[in-house]
């Protein structure tokens, strides 16, 4: 039996499929956490740093888009997303786990040649700066793949509720990933390592092997050898490319695909839906401002401690204190990046709900839904968290202690909150929102053919979703582009690239603003934090132009009427000239 529609889900089969998001979380917990102390006491260099770094950005920008193409056309029967997702968790673990062991394994491959310590050092360096781009690029295939699963098998009007719950899951993980860093580990499992980054990567890639596992084992995905959705989606999408040049088959090479995937990138922002382009814009400035919030908040509150302390500069230390010094810096620091990440898991976890409340009570065609100054929607909410995230940058013009960045870096917690739960919801929104559409013009294209498909969820013909039939919708539907994949990894691009620019930006700013005089304190991160605050308001500017379900469907509906019209004049003008 097939199923135009996803069915309804439960609760225990979203947290289920959300989980591996989750599990990806603790991978990024230990990346934060183990990874640039590990380079900095390897000897490499600070500059050299920021470019490693890059690798974040670059595979989000470069492998997500590519995992999103391979998996669309993927057409294993066991399903198009899970064996990305087995791929990625495998090679997440290992790269984690090379990582750790960095030194113990080129030592062991190059005792024979008799290097010198340098020489050794250095090939260590190299092998761990490989090791954090290939698990960066393994995160990629996981993240994109996941998100695309998410919506590949939840149902329309549970999107908001998955993204909801996947976004509850990074906060959960996150806080026990970085729970985790804090406990002594060596003491606990001596046998799993001599240091903590060894201990931490064994147990995290455990974790992530059980419960990725656990979560494709139990979720299934639609055949993409016999259903039918999926099969007119791909002949859509190969007649649309065909029609725009560019020669695409499903037998074609790896390569041949991949060609065609960056012709398509382009070709597709151009018929991406409006909704989803006005997101990527937003996500574009508001990205710009998150950068600094995720790589110089415990730098930035550490140093305020210092200063606090009566030490403007790191090297006015006494000797005899600075290592001590140094360690309690930076875990009055982290102490920031837990206090917001306590404040995102309460905002994913309750507003979600609330919104939830606040629709099902207020009637969207009432009265007081109408006229009301405050309604509480996605668009609201998001355009609300980057007020909130602009004014949480330029209070630093008014911050001389660490408790008071430590409040403000929380507050900083709502926007952040909203940003790994809102855009997800809105674009996940838009791609099932089409899909239903395009699933009314399949069984209604497939009953005027007298050929109907035999499913047991046939969509009920309203007056309201009628107008999708007309022929005019039809054709500007298969002219969109909705492939879940393509359209997150178009989102992931205009998340990454950002990131690129922010890091570009913060060198510049750190050159213009650093103080040369180590007696005095250093200002340049606080700037860099000002600069993403400004670049957030063009992401308040454009987020208002994001639009509801209702106001979508009005637009069809004029679109419609439109074309009505236009087809009504275009046949008086014909009859008019015959009468002539």
């Amino acid at each position: 039996m097939q199923h135009l529609y996803n069915p309804h889900r439960s609760t225990a089969y979203v947290l289920t499929v959300t989980l591996i998001l989750g599990a990806l979380q603790l991978a990024w917990s230990v990346e934060f956490s183990e990874v640039t102390p590990f380079l900095l006491s390897l000897g490499l260099s600070k500059r050299i740093l920021s470019l490693v770094w890059l690798a974040g950005p670059l595979s989000g920008s470069i492998g997500q888009p590519i995992v999103g193409l391979l998996s669309d056309r993927c057409m294993l029967s066991y399903g198009r997303r899970r064996i990305f997702i087995i791929i990625g968790c495998l090679l997440t673990c290992l790269s984690l786990i090379f990582l750790s062991h960095s030194k113990n394994f080129i030592s062991w491959i190059l005792t024979p040649f008799n290097l010198s310590n340098e020489s050794l050092n250095t090939f260590i360096i190299v092998f761990a700066c490989i090791g954090i781009y290939v698990l960066d690029f393994s995160i990629a295939i996981i993240q994109a793949s996941s998100r695309a699963l998410i919506v590949d098998v939840v149902p329309t009007d549970q999107q908001q509720v998955a993204n909801a719950w996947a976004a509850r899951m990074i906060g959960i993980f996150n806080l026990f990933g970085f729970w985790l860093g804090t406990l002594n580990l060596i003491e606990i499992f001596p046998f799993l390592g001599d240091s903590q980054f060894k201990v931490l990567t064994i147990i995290v890639a455990f974790l992530m092997i059980l419960l990725t596992s656990f979560s494709i084992y139990l979720i299934k995905e639609r055949n993409p050898q016999t259903d039918v959705t999926l099969i007119n989606q791909r002949e859509t999408n190969n007649n649309k490319l065909n029609s725009l040049g560019i020669k695409s088959s499903l037998n074609d090479s790896v390569l041949n695909q991949l060609i065609n995937f960056f012709k398509e990138i382009f070709i597709s922002f151009k018929t991406i839906p409006n909704q989803v382009k006005i997101v990527c814009y937003a996500q574009l400035f508001a990205w710009i401002g998150y950068f600094p919030l995720l790589f110089y908040t415990t730098s930035y509150v550490g140093e305020l401690f210092l200063y606090n302390k009566g030490y403007p500069n790191p090297n006015l230390i006494p000797p005899e204190l600075k290592d001590e010094l140094l360690n309690e810096s930076t875990r009055v620091g982290t102490y920031a990046l837990l206090s917001n990440s306590i404040v995102s898991l309460i905002i994913v976890s309750f507003l979600p709900i609330i919104l939830k409340k606040y629709s099902s009570n207020h009637d969207h065609s009432s009265m007081f839904y109408s006229k009301s100054i405050f309604k509480l929607n996605l668009r609201s909410l998001w355009i609300y968290s980057h007020v909130v995230f602009t004014l949480c940058t330029l209070s630093t013009f008014f911050i001389y202690t660490y408790q008071a960045a430590i409040i403000v870096f929380a507050f900083t917690g709502i926007p952040w909150g909203c940003a790994v739960w809102i855009p997800f919801s809105l674009i996940s929104e838009e791609i099932s929102r089409i899909k239903d559409i395009k699933a009314i013009q399949i069984y209604y294209n497939q009953q005027i053919q007298n050929d109907p498909i035999i499913e047991d969820d046939a969509p009920l013909m309203t007056e309201e979703n009628s107008i999708y039939c007309k022929q005019s919708l039809i054709d500007y539907y298969n002219n969109i582009e909705y492939d879940s994949g393509i359209l997150l990894a178009l989102h992931n691009v205009f998340v990454s690239a950002p990131q690129m620019i922010s890091s570009f930006m913060s060198s510049i700013l750190f050159t213009i603003f650093h103080n040369k005089d180590s007696n005095n304190y250093d200002t340049s991160l606080e700037w860099v934090f000002r600069f993403g605050g400004l670049l957030t308001i063009g992401a308040w500017y454009i987020s208002r132009k994001v639009k509801t379900n209702e106001e979508l469907f009005d637009d069809d509906k004029l679109r419609a009427i439109s074309n009505d019209f236009e087809i009504l004049a275009n046949t008086n003008t014909i009859n008019d000239n015959n009468i002539q």
